[in-house]
């Protein structure tokens, strides 16, 4: 996966700086209607617009994604309850009399692993 990632990134870097070689004329950057004015090379108007852009975009996204994020948190919590319960259902089968449940056991239902609990 990391060559992958090497893969797409190389070429994107050099297409990158080929386009900041190229665009080095500065442009006038306004703040209508504020009275600010930037000469900037062209190449970072639109890679600073760019970043701007992708920075916002993962932030609205990251916003979105939080039902997810919730949900997979609850699901974790469940997973964990389940695995303690479990846990302890083995521990009191580990210590149950050796002849537990057989026919003829009287001690049967006081043995008897209750079912699992709705765990929320």
């Amino acid at each position: 996966m990391r060559f992958i990632g090497w893969i797409i990134a190389v070429p994107v870097a050099f297409i990158v700086i080929a386009f900041a070689i190229a665009n080095r004329t500065p442009v006038g950057v306004h703040f209508d209607p504020l009275p600010y004015e930037l000469d900037i090379p062209l190449w970072a108007a639109v890679i600073g617009a760019l970043a701007v852009g992708f920075l916002l975009g993962a932030l609205i996204r990251w916003l979105f994604d939080h039902r997810w994020r919730a949900e997979a948190r609850k699901g974790k919590r469940h997973v964990r309850a389940l695995e303690r319960e479990i846990s302890s259902l083995r521990q009191r089968l580990d210590s149950a009399p050796a002849g537990a449940g057989e026919a003829g056991n009287t001690d049967v239902e006081r043995n008897r692993i209750a079912p699992p609990r709705d765990v929320a």
